[in-house]
């Protein structure tokens, strides 16, 4: 009889407490074997980045924990700094949620791939980092590693995280959201690359569709623990837990039909909580739910449902009403090049009030770069620009005078949410930050109030307004970026991976949103890699790819349609 495998990593008891006193991890406990992936999938906040970070030994130096972190049998919580730091790249890599904060500007990639090998004093190999790029869809590979990150998307300097990570063929990689910026192509490519390797990879992800098709397990982490694990499968197609079988009917599925949103907002984890932590959002809850937590169990849930009840579909009612032809932004020609780089070549689009263009394409193909254009954050090297509201004369280098959206005219939703906002300011004030562009009476008291009621229409109801964005995680930064964007009441919003950063049920309630802002007037162009959920929100989905544009025979119209008859 063979004795039983140990596991590579096994984690017991974990509780984890930030200086601020939020409970952010509350007694997880699992095991990961040699060669598996596990997924840890849940809502913003849920806990997910706090276990990757325990795990790589990352976690600021006040934090108070408590359990076992057991790496080949060493307690890494008990391990010091000097040894973790020979484990990390070697022993356990790393992908870190944001590629953007993961990335000194000051620094090629070229030169970040070969920290990999300078950090624990080895030569650093002859074009290996050029043959890693390659092996993950990087064309001009050894040209790109001269670049710079700023010259680089998202989702490149995701795959270049990925590379630097997987450098010494580590036998665990903790990985959070690896692929949110990767379209569906490139984000099935990059974990198939990880797994043939024969790593096993703890991974963190909103995606559920995606870690369905590549994760051995998943473990659904709620308010700090983990509500249900099992194998992808049975997770996937049967989930058990209310929670789980809310998320997955919170994912985008059909042409024209808006996901359904997960009612309510996770507990304050900074509060005790009694009872079952998902009660209150629970539809079939009952009273030993509210007095009594369940036990950590495969499903820890009291009274778990047998049957999934049948799934509400949502046709928006914008896509199929007649739609305003005033048009807002109207691009002919347009074309932007950065020294000899072409990034976008002769692109005509036009956008009307109410209208939701959306934009999909692999990473790198010219998206971004559109937006900036559009939002006049750049000016174009070629072609023309107008515009169905209020601009201004503004003299570029050179002489070139070009129009500038007038001040709230138009809002960004950049890639990078965290970046875009101050870092010195408590969340209130970027919330409110349109509220000083003189269309709105200046007043802290009201500012305050209306910077509560949007936290409230993005789910985040919990969270303090003096909070600072570094308390926050990536995905509570990204929407709120979107409540500023939408708190502006814009003639044009330019979203650039609105939800990259998010997991499903808040997906679905920045969907519902953004249809809601457009039923009003306001007109989107958004970028994404997410063609499911282009397809149920934007009345219309082109694809850039090298710097053009091509018009997508599909639209969500068709789907709104066909629902709305039947």
């Amino acid at each position: 009889m063979n004795a039983p495998t140990l596991p590579l990593l096994s984690v017991d008891n974990l509780s984890l407490t930030y200086a601020g006193g939020n409970h952010a991890v509350r007694g997880v406990s699992f095991a990961l074997q040699p060669g598996e992936c596990l997924a840890l999938v849940g809502e913003s906040g849920c806990g997910k980045t706090s276990i990757a970070r325990a795990v790589i030994g990352l976690l600021p130096r006040s934090t108070n924990t408590s359990g076992h972190i057991r790496f080949g049998g060493e307690d890494l919580l008990a391990a010091p700094e000097r040894r973790l730091q020979h484990l990390r790249g070697l022993s356990i890599g790393y992908v870190a949620q944001d590629p953007f904060e993961a990335c000194d500007p000051l620094t090629t990639i070229g030169g970040h791939l070969a920290e990999s090998w300078k950090a624990h004093g080895l030569p650093v190999p002859r074009d290996e980092a050029a043959a890693q790029l390659s092996a993950i869809g990087i064309t001009n590979a050894a040209r790109r590693l001269r670049q710079y990150p700023h010259q680089w998307s998202g989702g490149m300097l995701q795959r270049a995280a990925i590379a630097a990570a997987t450098a010494h063929r580590p036998p665990l990689i903790v990985a959070d959201e690896p692929t949110s910026a990767l379209d569906a192509d490139h984000a099935d490519l990059t974990l198939n690359l990880l797994r043939a390797a024969g790593t096993a990879v703890l991974l963190v992800s909103h995606d559920l569709d995606l870690v369905a098709r590549h994760a051995d397990r998943i473990a659904v982490c709620y308010a700090g623990q983990i509500v249900e694990i099992g194998t992808a499968e049975q997770v996937g197609l049967n989930p058990r837990h209310p929670y789980t079988r809310r998320l997955s009917l919170a994912l985008p599925r059909s042409r024209g039909v808006l996901p359904l949103p997960l009612p309510g907002s996770p507990p304050r984890l900074d509060q005790p909580i009694e009872g079952c932590a998902f009660a209150p959002r629970c539809s079939s809850a009952e009273p030993q739910c509210r007095t009594q937590a369940p036990p950590p169990a495969a499903v820890a849930c009291w009274h778990p449902p047998q049957a999934s009840a049948p799934a509400r579909a949502l046709a928006s009612p914008r896509l199929t009403q007649p739609r305003d032809e005033t048009i807002v932004v109207k691009g002919q020609a347009l074309a932007r090049r950065y020294g000899l780089f072409e990034a976008l070549s002769h692109a005509d689009l036009s956008v009307c009030r109410g209208e939701i263009v959306g934009i999909g394409g692999p990473s790198g193909g010219g998206k971004s770069t559109l937006l900036r254009l559009l939002g006049t954050i750049e000016a174009p090297s070629a072609g023309t620009l107008s515009f169905g509201f209020p601009t201004r004369r503004k003299r570029m280098a050179g002489g070139r005078l070009v129009d500038q959206a007038a001040p709230g005219m138009v809002m960004p939703v950049f890639q990078d949410p965290s970046g875009s906002l101050d870092p010195r300011w408590p969340i209130w004030r970027s919330l409110t930050e349109p509220h000083t562009l003189g269309r709105w009476p200046f007043n802290r008291t009201a500012q305050k109030q209306s910077a509560r009621q949007h936290l409230e229409t993005v789910g985040l109801g919990h969270l303090d307004i003096e909070a600072r964005p570094s308390e926050l995680s990536l995905g509570q930064c990204q929407r709120i970026a979107i409540a500023r964007a939408i708190a502006a009441r814009p003639a044009l919003v330019i979203a650039d991976e609105p939800t990259s950063a998010l997991d499903a049920a808040a997906t679905a309630t920045v969907v519902g949103l953004l249809d809601a802002l457009a039923a009003n007037g306001t007109a989107i162009v958004m970028v994404s890699h997410d063609r499911k959920l282009l397809d149920s929100l934007c009345d219309r989905v082109l694809t850039m790819h090298d710097g053009r544009l091509y018009p997508d025979g599909s639209n969500a119209l068709a789907g709104a349609a066909a629902l709305t008859a039947s």
